[in-house]
């Protein structure tokens, strides 16, 4: 089989319809295979069940971090192309079989695209859409990249398998650990930006603010295990703190520069979502303090 479909899930009732139903109709000329990896319990196993029989449900009674979710399905898989999306996304008609068609048309290892929010998105769901995916905006040539969107992207399978599956424990950083394996394997990865895939963000200012304190936890993490840019910071919660007040304006200026070019509109119509995302830089920030701070204080997660 030449492609499998891996969609990790937990409490995805409100979202799976969408997802699968956009999965279910892409426009691939041949089968292809959809895996649920399921550990919620609001009903989303239920549905899947009753209105996507062709779907393969995996389910769990203990709660499974999306990469665990993510590597179970991919055992089970058979496709040579592995394509990931999240539950909360909804993917274009062409979107599997322009991903497929670029890893076997340019010899690459991977291949990805571009997030947008759906329609009607709230201001701070523009604002995690800046802040979380400001390298993943539509626009631009196809062209080689480092690192993918974990909600769009593609992998060959044995490649997948030799860089030994995503990291467990490392939500929701994973796939930074992730691109250092590919790295190490000397992977060859395309990001065309003109596939994309809409993605549902958090529309609670306080949902979204609490989960840009996860990804800055998780970053410090991820920065201490691999020893990547911000070793000195990670290393030394004391000097994080200090530089908290600098570092949250300096990633602010960075994204804002970036989604100014690209989506200056919305920006201008809704002034707020500066506000918010300048915001979920300092919530970040706490969190990278407070990462460091724990990861001084147990061992190291497994890579």
């Amino acid at each position: 089989m030449r492609a499998s479909v891996l969609i990790p899930s937990y409490q995805s009732v409100a979202t799976i319809r969408a997802c699968l139903t956009s999965v279910c109709a892409q426009d691939l000329a041949e089968p292809f295979e959809v895996f649920v990896s399921d550990s919620g319990n609001d009903g989303t196993a239920a549905i899947v069940e009753r209105e996507f029989p062709q779907v393969r449900l995996i389910t769990s009674t203990e709660r499974m971090d999306p990469a665990l979710a993510r590597n179970r399905a991919a055992a089970l898989a058979t496709g040579t192309i592995l394509a990931f999306i999240d539950s909360d996304c909804v993917a274009q008609p062409d979107w599997l079989r322009r991903l497929c068609d670029a890893i076997e048309a340019g010899g690459y290892d991977g291949a990805g695209g571009a997030i947008v929010p759906v329609d009607d998105s709230t201001d701070a769901a523009w604002a995690g859409y800046f802040t979380e995916f400001r390298e993943f905006l539509p626009g631009g040539a196809p062209r080689a990249a480092t690192y993918l969107t974990i909600n769009n992207a593609a992998y060959r399978h044995d490649t997948f398998r030799r860089a030994g599956g995503f990291p467990v424990d490392y939500f929701p950083q994973e796939d930074q650990v992730f691109w250092e394996r590919l790295r190490a394997l000397d992977a060859r990865i395309c990001l065309d930006p003109s596939i994309v895939v809409k993605h549902n963000h958090r529309s609670e200012t306080g949902a979204f603010l609490v989960h840009q304190v996860k990804i800055g936890v998780a970053n410090a993490r991820v920065v201490l295990a691999l020893r990547l840019q911000g070793y000195a910071l990670a290393s030394r919660p004391w000097l994080a703190a200090l530089a908290l007040p600098a570092l949250a304006p300096y990633r602010f200026a960075r994204t804002a520069a970036i989604c100014w070019r690209a989506e200056r509109s919305i920006l201008l119509r809704r002034p707020v979502i500066g506000v918010l995302c300048l915001a979920g830089m300092f919530a970040w920030g706490l969190g990278f303090v407070r990462g460091s701070r724990l990861a001084a204080q147990r061992p190291a997660a497994r890579t």
